[in-house]
């Protein structure tokens, strides 16, 4: 038996987190979370010790940086095929704090995470001992489940940490038997105890024990509900595919004959039914009236990048919802039917139902919208949009920042050939700012494919600390394109805009007259700066080989 308490659990905990299919460990530097690095040191190093897994080790020293970056890593996965679990560690104190914001971000857009957090034993709470505070619940409503894990003892029941970790892992990555937020994939706490001595002790590593060995966790068995009712077989219906759709959306709209409105990270922009100006359309006289003949509208996904189309559901004679996320509960309450997932019945054409290409409803979006005039300057938001697209290859992965890239992006991405499209990611959970940098660079660790993103100058600057990549940690091949245009200016096309210049400047604007080029040089990361489409285009012209950053300025 180990002589160290707290590094037999650490260890234990580890390997039954391993075992259950977590591979990827964001640590962060701190001393009461020693046990956990100890162990980590072990099982995610170049030589692993005899008996630990094999894991993914990423050191950051960012706590905040370090949760976006599990949370690009758990994005990546998915966007593979691999959706699992990533764990992020920290130390007690501020350091758990920093979490909150890619916490809720999990939270929202339903990414599993596991939050290990180091604590103070019970007798050191509320005595004013150091770096100490309330860290149980500190998440609140935006985990699965949480624990309070106390500290390890000599003697302690072998599978102590393995039933925590087990536990975690089946609910982090959701239980569709619930009928609450747990039923969906998120972020899950363990705040754990760990009480002095914190260091390595050389212990031995032990199997974890069989998943079959372990008690039940108390799933909820599902009564056979009633099966999901077709959808109406009326003429003018429109799909709308919000962020994490899928190709089902697609499907959905080529077997009713009914146009298909995707958001770039929708997953569903292919495809003959897809129009892909939509937007530009609905700004029009003519898509208004369009839009005003619609009988039916199928929401799948959670669409989020745009007022004409929140008009369009919010004014929906009919509306049926599915796979909106993590947020299903929260559908607009006028939705007819709200389902977690696309039934099969939606797939079902109706008799006497036209086939696509004979869809007159169809055909009229399609000739409406490619009469519609666009942007069509040789250098602007929608040209560097359109650059870095055309750059993408069908096997890249892609990263959009929030604000304005990601509505240039909605604006001039085609409808894919079917099968053919770049797969492109985004923190549409709260659709925030924050830790873009670090979520991009997590997105390319987890796919090991030359990786993009596409961002704003705030946006980058906000968390240009996700640039710094230790000399003993893996660096992704990541090419960031930052649009630099001095500021915040989406705000220039919101109401705010109609205050004094100078106001809207200093507070919306706000802007910040940074060097990326000597930001750049000071983390180690290739720099290049161009001022046309052209430049561009020969700056993306080949796949990136390493992290690096392409400034394409506006002013």
């Amino acid at each position: 038996m180990s002589a160290n308490p707290s590094a037999a659990f650490a260890r234990e905990l580890i390997a039954s987190l391993a075992a259950k299919g977590v591979e990827d460990f964001v640590l962060c530097p701190g001393s009461r979370s020693g046990p956990l690095a100890h162990a980590l040191a072990d099982a995610g190093g170049d030589n692993p010790q005899l008996g630990a897994p094999r894991v993914n080790l990423h050191v950051r020293i960012d706590e905040r940086s370090a949760a976006f970056l599990a949370l690009g890593i758990a994005r990546g996965r998915k966007a593979i095929g691999q959706c699992r679990p990533v764990a992020v560690i920290t130390t007690s104190g501020t350091a758990v704090g920093n979490l909150l914001p890619a916490v809720m971000e999990a939270h929202h857009a339903g990414v599993p995470l596991l939050l290990l957090t180091a604590d103070r034993p019970g007798e050191l709470r509320g005595v004013g001992a150091n770096q100490t505070t309330d860290q149980v619940g500190i998440f609140g409503t935006f985990v699965r489940w949480s624990a309070d894990a106390s500290a390890p003892v000599a003697g302690d029941a072998p599978r102590h940490a393995a039933t925590l970790a087990y536990r975690a892992v089946a609910i982090a990555m959701g239980d569709p038997a619930r009928d609450d937020m747990t039923g969906t994939p998120g972020p899950v706490h363990l705040d754990l105890e760990f009480r002095d001595p914190l260091g390595a002790d050389g212990g031995v590593w032990h199997d974890p024990p069989h998943v079959e060995d372990m008690p039940s966790y108390g799933t909820s068995i599902v009564t056979p509900a009633e099966a999901p009712a077709a959808l109406p077989g009326v003429e003018r219906g429109v799909v709308i595919a919000g962020d994490g759709a899928g190709e089902v959306a697609r499907l959905v709209a080529e077997a009713h004959g009914w146009p298909l409105l995707a958001e770039p990270t929708s997953g569903a922009r292919a495809g003959e039914a897809a129009i892909a100006r939509y937007l530009d359309l609905l700004t029009t006289p003519a898509g208004q009236d369009l839009a005003d003949q619609v009988h039916q509208v199928v929401v799948i996904g959670r669409p989020t990048l745009s007022r004409p189309v929140q008009q369009l559901i919010a004014r929906a004679p009919a509306l049926m919802i599915a796979g909106h996320g993590a947020r299903w509960r929260e559908a607009p309450r006028h939705a007819e039917r709200v389902l977690r997932e696309v039934p099969q019945a939606w797939l079902a054409r109706h008799d006497g139902q036209l086939d696509l290409g004979d869809s007159t409803w169809l055909s009229v979006w399609r000739d409406a919208a490619a009469a519609v005039e666009t942007d069509q300057r040789p250098w602007g938001r929608r040209a560097i949009a359109g650059a870095f697209l055309d750059a993408l290859g069908e096997d890249d992965v892609a990263l959009l920042g929030s604000s304005g890239p990601i509505r240039a992006v909605d604006r001039v991405a085609p409808a894919w050939p079917v099968g053919r499209a770049p797969a492109l990611v985004a923190n549409r959970g709260l659709a925030g700012i924050d830790g873009t940098v670090s979520t991009a660079v997590g997105l390319a660790l987890a796919t090991g494919r030359p990786t993009h993103a596409l961002m704003g100058d705030v946006t980058f600057l906000h968390d240009v600390g996700g640039l710094l990549v230790g000399p003993r940690e893996r660096r992704p091949r990541l090419r960031i394109v930052v649009v630099n245009d001095g500021g915040g200016t989406i705000f220039s096309g919101l109401e705010h805009a109609t205050a004094a210049p100078a106001d809207v400047e200093r507070v919306f604007t706000t802007p910040h007259g940074a060097d990326l080029a000597a930001l750049c040089a000071g983390y180690g990361v290739a720099h290049a700066s161009v001022r046309s489409a052209d430049a561009l285009a020969k700056a993306l012209a080949q796949p990136p080989q390493a992290l690096e950053v392409v400034e394409a300025r506006l002013r």
